[in-house]
């Protein structure tokens, strides 16, 4: 069972320069506040990663970072954004490209990863595991 320090946490960031650094920081807190920090590396890129896609490729003024247990060996870290139309999509980085990456890091740090559409938003979600006993 979840304790109520572990209820999931959330964050509202709107699209600035900022915004990335503040979104890892987040994720770090609440990470080190439960005592997860073997997954903390791990869930700094994935929120990263999904962070700057949604500002890159939606335009969207602003996204909310969630992160949640579920089930108890599963961190899950989920950016939501207005724009349920754009669809994530991993692509093919040219070898010299400064893009086109991010979704082959976030799947290769998680053992999931994947999108969820609303009529008027979507979350993007990632999911880490959890080392027994933390």
């Amino acid at each position: 069972m979840t304790s109520p320090a572990e209820l999931p946490q959330v964050r509202v960031l709107c699209r600035d320069s900022a915004s990335v650094p503040t979104a890892r920081h987040f994720v770090a807190d609440v990470l080190k506040d439960w005592g997860l920090v073997g997954v903390l590396d791990d869930a700094a890129l994935v929120v990263t990663e999904l962070v700057t896609n949604a500002f890159g490729h939606t335009e969207t003024p602003s996204v909310r970072v969630v992160v949640r247990r579920v089930p108890s060996d599963t961190v899950r870290v989920i950016v939501v954004d207005k724009r349920p139309e754009l669809w994530p999509a991993l692509r093919s980085a040219r070898p010299l490209g400064t893009g086109g990456r991010g979704l082959a890091l976030v799947e290769a740090v998680t053992t999931a990863w994947g999108c969820t559409r609303l009529p008027r938003e979507k979350y993007v979600w990632a999911d880490l595991k959890v080392a027994k006993g933390a």
